[in-house]
């Protein structure tokens, strides 16, 4: 009898196969929370901040970004401003904790331009758990020593505190409505007022005395 040869195409075939799994593999988001470890970077630190305020927060253009579809984890990385450090002065204005399981943990703070600002034209500044850095318990600290001449009743802060927070801007689209929509932000807490009102310091890395 005579012996046919071995069809050869079905290794040919098979190594890029295998590579397709493994590189749509790697760039699986495994991320607990929305953009979780560019919000939670240390890497950052040592940059010269740049001076910034609220108002001039509010005026900043909104990034491309809107928020994933439902169900699917966003890991998108940083552009654009969220590469910089800021040093943004303002007053302290309202402060919770995004408790678990739903949150993730971050003290949210809302600064305003004025201690007489409108509540609603804010930013927001955020500081992670402490599991993610050091430098974020010394934040956390930092920031409870600054009020502790104040009170805080249904988040509010009374009387609010001028301070200075250092950290890279972050443009949270998680609390933005769909493109085109018309809609404004919301879930951000005070802070919803424009889609440029979800420009973010987060991570906080320092807070001072203004």
């Amino acid at each position: 009898s005579t012996t046919m040869p071995r069809p050869l195409h079905t290794t040919v075939l098979l190594a890029p196969l295998t590579t397709l799994a493994i590189t749509v593999h790697a760039q699986t988001c495994t991320d607990p929370h929305y953009r979780w470890t560019v919000k939670t970077t240390t890497s950052l630190q040592g940059q010269a901040a740049t001076a910034t305020t609220p108002s001039a927060m509010l005026g900043w253009p909104p990034l491309d970004l809107y928020p994933p579809p439902r169900h699917t984890r966003d890991c998108t990385p940083r552009t654009d401003r969220e590469l910089t450090i800021y040093a943004v002065t303002g007053w302290a204005r309202s402060w919770h904790i995004e408790q678990a399981p739903s949150g993730d943990l971050d003290w949210h703070i809302e600064l305003t331009q004025s201690q007489n600002t409108k509540s609603t034209k804010c930013i927001v500044v955020e500081i992670p758990d402490p599991q993610y850095g050091a430098i974020f318990a010394t934040a956390r600290q930092q920031f409870l020593n600054l009020i502790v001449n104040s009170t805080v009743a249904k988040k509010k802060i009374v009387p609010p505190v001028r301070l200075t927070v250092t950290g890279p801007a972050f443009f949270d689209a998680q609390h933005r409505s769909a493109r085109n929509s018309g809609l404004p932000p919301s879930g951000h807490g005070n802070c919803n007022s424009s889609d440029s009102a979800l420009w973010e310091i987060h991570p906080v890395y320092e807070i001072t005395q203004s």
